[in-house]
């Protein structure tokens, strides 16, 4: 890749690409798949937000989870519909108090990371919705992992299933890797350029420089 030249900051970027960690591999029937998981750009500041969207136009994608354990839909994060779903209750002070009363099952101080779930949200929601993924995602047995892993589980005593409770959320249209492109427009890009193999020459460039790689 030639790199873009104006009279502007300097950046430095050693990954094989821009945008690597939200790189769209391609369209599947006609939708991009994002091929290290799905990022959705999302923030409370307008500042922010009037900013990033000079270099890209936002779809309104809201994230809104839905498991599927054994073939039964639960809304996530935990909210009153997957109270509802699992216990057939439909008032705050229902879910709260199923909650509570399985959360007694652990008496003492968690040992582990089973523990410390179901002392948060109880056994129901614990074994349906937070076991098989947290041992999928470790690969061991949530027995056998510390219960510092696990410091809280959000727990919403409303309907509201927007996982994110920012004011701007969405996802770039085109992609993140032509927002980035975008972003940097005008400004000098180096691909598979080792800063610490040349940084006499790289910190000579600029008045700061901010590295983020490896040591």
């Amino acid at each position: 890749m030639k790199p873009k030249h104006r009279a502007s900051p300097f950046w430095l970027w050693t990954s094989a690409r821009i945008s690597q960690a939200t790189f769209i591999r391609e369209k599947v029937e006609g939708i991009n798949v994002h091929k290290y998981g799905a990022h959705i750009f999302h923030t409370n500041n307008k500042k922010v937000w009037n900013y990033i969207t000079q270099f890209a136009e936002f779809n309104r994608f809201t994230n809104s989870p839905v498991a599927n354990c054994k073939g039964e839909l639960y809304s996530l994060p935990f909210n009153m519909y997957t109270f509802n779903k699992m216990w057939g209750v439909v008032t705050p002070e229902e879910a709260a108090t199923k909650i509570e009363e399985q959360r007694k099952e652990i008496t003492g101080e968690p040992q582990n990371l089973e523990e410390q779930a179901i002392s948060l949200v109880g056994r129901d929601i614990y074994e349906k919705l937070s076991k098989g993924y947290t041992e999928k995602q470790w690969g061991r047995d949530c027995k056998e992992l510390p219960s510092f892993i696990i410091k809280r589980l959000p727990v919403r005593l409303t309907f509201d299933n927007n996982y994110f409770n920012a004011l701007y959320q969405g996802i770039p249209v085109g992609g993140y890797t032509k927002m980035i492109a975008n972003l940097l427009d005008g400004i000098e890009v180096r691909l598979n350029t080792d800063y610490l193999e040349n940084k006499a020459e790289l910190d000579a460039l600029a008045d700061k420089v901010v590295y983020t790689g490896p040591h």
